[in-house]
């Protein structure tokens, strides 16, 4: 027996034995502790949890045998069910540790540095945050509870917190359910208390579109606050998985995925930080290309369009995206304005072509691009400019 008040020397009697007063209580694997709280219970997750992440990581994820696409399929059937077990009956809890396990093996999916922003992380492999997918669980779980016999126990114990929900008392799990449903502007289901038939076949399918809005739209914001994902906000405008990912090159992969992010070797990136105790942080200005020399700052618009020590490299590519993408138009002409350096943006690195054939053809000689071009550019800083890339 426990519960919320202190422990006292009362005995409690049952059938002639007596009953052990405790201060936890585990139950289908869940520890609730003084006052029903879950903390031991995250605790042990989040410990096991990591344990499994690093066995992952030792299971071909290091050395990058594993294509992301089977990478992705290991954390959602070996880590994530660890930390949704029991997400359901928890409640609207804040586990930031969760979130920070999930963005930690996002991380090394991409093969990317620490320092990757999270709403990029989130973005390339198309990712819910934890509590989006615990809040997806909870309302699965609400049907299936409105849903079956009424004189399931179940059944019953939720009618009951409902009726004290509405009468203004206390129910946890029927306030937060109410409150959920009511954000994603499902109000009118709470009310009528049940589904339909069509409303039942159809329900997985809205809430994840529900979700989905919901989650993206927090993406957004978040990212409109980062000065250094200003070429990923051209690029990236919807919560999903990117198809580059796929790309069997590694190397290549990683390279995109810097590019992308924002988190790169250049000097609009590298500008930002001191090397050492004597260096000044850069005005943005001031972080011009060492490779060319042409005064113009070393960004990713122009690395992948304007600088001249890749343009042998760059003929290759855009020969490609003029047959498949510009229908006509010259690529060199098209990069004199900044509208057409945008439009090519989007086409190298971004989702700018719509024909799925073209779309491919066109990535692949970006990814073919950006490896060369790199590391051409970080021999180059290495051998002459003797910097670290």
């Amino acid at each position: 027996m426990f519960g919320k008040k202190k422990k006292t020397d009362q005995k409690w009697i049952l059938a002639g034995k007596q009953i052990e007063e405790t201060t936890t209580y585990k139950y289908l694997g869940v520890e609730l502790g003084k006052g029903l709280h879950f903390k031991l219970f995250k605790d042990r997750k989040i410990k096991e949890a990591r344990q499994k992440m690093m066995r992952v990581w030792a299971m071909g994820m290091r050395g990058g045998q594993l294509p992301v696409i089977q990478c992705v399929n290991v954390w959602k059937t070996l880590v994530r069910p660890v930390l949704e077990y029991g997400a359901i009956v928890m409640g609207d809890v804040i586990w930031p540790e969760a979130e920070q396990i999930q963005r930690r093996m996002g991380k090394m999916i991409l093969r990317c540095s620490e320092k990757m922003t999270n709403e990029v992380v989130l973005g390339e492999l198309g990712w819910w945050s934890m509590k989006g997918r615990r809040d997806m669980m909870r309302l699965l779980f609400w049907r299936k509870i409105v849903c079956m016999s009424q004189s399931r126990l179940v059944h019953h114990l939720y009618s009951v917190g409902r009726a004290q929900h509405q009468a203004g008392k206390k129910s946890k799990w029927c306030k937060e359910t109410h409150l959920l449903l009511q954000s994603l502007g499902l109000e009118h289901i709470w009310n009528q208390d049940g589904l339909s038939e069509e409303e039942h076949k159809r329900w997985p399918a809205t809430i994840k579109e529900k979700i989905q809005q919901r989650e993206e739209k927090a993406w957004r914001i978040a990212m409109q606050s980062k000065p250094k994902l200003r070429t990923y906000r051209l690029l990236k405008n919807n919560l999903c998985f990117e198809e580059y990912l796929k790309h069997p090159d590694l190397r290549a992969r990683e390279t995109m995925t810097r590019l992308r992010g924002g988190t790169n070797e250049l000097r609009i990136e590298k500008g930002r930080h001191r090397v050492t105790n004597r260096d000044q942080i850069l005005h943005e200005s001031e972080r011009v290309c060492l490779i060319c020399v042409s005064g113009e700052v070393e960004d990713e618009c122009h690395f992948l369009i304007d600088c001249v020590e890749y343009e042998d490299l760059r003929e290759k590519m855009f020969r490609i995206v003029e047959e498949k993408f510009l229908s006509g138009e010259r690529a060199k002409e098209v990069r004199k304005e900044r509208a057409g350096k945008v439009r090519l943006m989007n086409a190298i690195i971004g989702d700018g072509v719509a024909n799925t054939s073209a779309a491919v053809a066109v990535r692949k000689a970006a990814l073919n691009y950006c490896k060369q071009a790199m590391k051409r550019r970080n021999a180059i800083v290495v051998q002459h400019l003797d910097q670290k890339t």
